[in-house]
């Protein structure tokens, strides 16, 4: 079982969503949108993966934001967890926690497919 964290109508969540099904893969769903991420899920996965790489700088969410948040961000790893505490969708999708506890984020099926069996 793992959890795929994201916001339906994105086109890498939907990858994830289709992948899991296609292979057999059981999930729950979050749906950051109605059950955003909770401060202490955020800091399981920023030990994990840095809170600069956690994000989607190239997104439009991160670009909306006023440069000098984005720069504050950039220099301060808790400036960057309360930024995506709350905007979530700064953080790059989908992130997928797995069922051995680690966790991912963006699209790598190769990677899915090693994780998942």
């Amino acid at each position: 079982m793992i959890d795929i964290y994201g916001i339906p109508n994105c086109g890498s969540v939907k990858k994830a969503l289709a992948w899991a099904r296609d292979n057999g893969v059981e999930f729950t769903f979050h749906d950051f949108k109605k059950e955003p991420p909770t401060e202490a899920l955020l800091e399981g996965w920023m030990k994990q993966i840095p809170a600069n790489t956690l994000v989607n700088a190239a997104g439009p969410s991160w670009r909306k934001l006023d440069p000098e948040v984005r720069e504050a961000c950039k220099a301060d790893a808790a400036a960057m967890k309360t930024q995506m505490l709350a905007t979530p969708n700064i953080i790059k999708r989908p992130v997928i926690v797995w069922a051995d506890g680690s966790v991912t984020r963006g699209v790598d099926e190769a990677l899915w497919a090693g994780k998942a069996h």
